[in-house]
């Protein structure tokens, strides 16, 4: 079984499009057409006889400056504070380097590696599967069926150790009498590389090419050193 690797798989299939809404000018935007309109009014109707000194002049184009500034600057804030406000824990950036819970695959470290899995309620028995880089079953460990958590120790079917910095993937199978029922990816912590948006909400993007919304994320840790 290939794993979750795009938007709507590692979203499960909740997927929120949001549609944006229609914003209105800043108070500065208004306030510099004002100006603008007034400015030219007064260049317009002034006395040909008693034209405006150029002192009066100069000041009122370094005014029309520095509204202008303004108006920039305030279109670049309202920019970023947009992208922040979308982030559900207060911006984009803040998801960097942190480790998620998500249905991709995770980096073994010489030591074990926890798994919350899903199991099915008519099931009896309940097994792990242990996936590598290339797809292939590795490990399989038994689990509790009442329970939701797990931990894989790194021994290979074989015997030997997992290799320390490969990822590796988990599958919960759910059996009845010897039948498979159901499947669901086991869910592990992987370190968030990226984030976009997409439809106005920010994605989480995973080493291992799994993506998530970031309104989907139920579980949230700092790297473990």
């Amino acid at each position: 079984m290939e794993p979750a690797s795009t938007l709507s798989q590692a979203s499960a299939g909740f997927a929120r499009a949001t549609a944006s809404d229609a914003r209105p000018k800043s108070d500065t935007a208004g306030d510099f057409e004002t100006f603008l309109s007034l400015l030219t009014a007064q260049l317009r109707n002034q006395d040909p006889l008693k034209p405006v000194e150029s002192t009066a002049f100069v000041a009122q184009l370094a005014s029309f400056s520095a509204v202008e500034q303004q108006v920039q600057s305030n279109t670049k804030l309202e920019s970023i504070l947009e992208a922040l406000a979308s982030g559900a824990t207060g911006g984009l950036s803040q998801w960097i380097g942190q480790e998620v819970r998500n249905p991709g695959s995770a980096t073994y470290q010489n030591k074990p590696l926890d798994v919350q899995y899903l199991s099915h309620t008519d099931a009896d028995r309940i097994e792990l599967l242990v996936y590598d880089k290339n797809d292939n079953i590795v490990a399989r460990q038994e689990l509790d069926e009442n329970a939701s958590n797990a931990q894989w120790s790194g021994i290979l079917a074989n015997g030997t150790r997992a290799i320390e910095g490969e990822r590796y993937r988990f599958e919960a199978k759910s059996m009845r009498e010897g039948e498979v029922i159901a499947t669901a990816p086991g869910l592990v912590f992987s370190t968030v590389q990226e984030v976009r948006k997409f439809d106005g909400q920010p994605v989480l993007y995973f080493a291992d090419g799994t993506q998530m919304f970031a309104s989907d994320v139920e579980a949230i840790r700092t790297p473990q050193s």
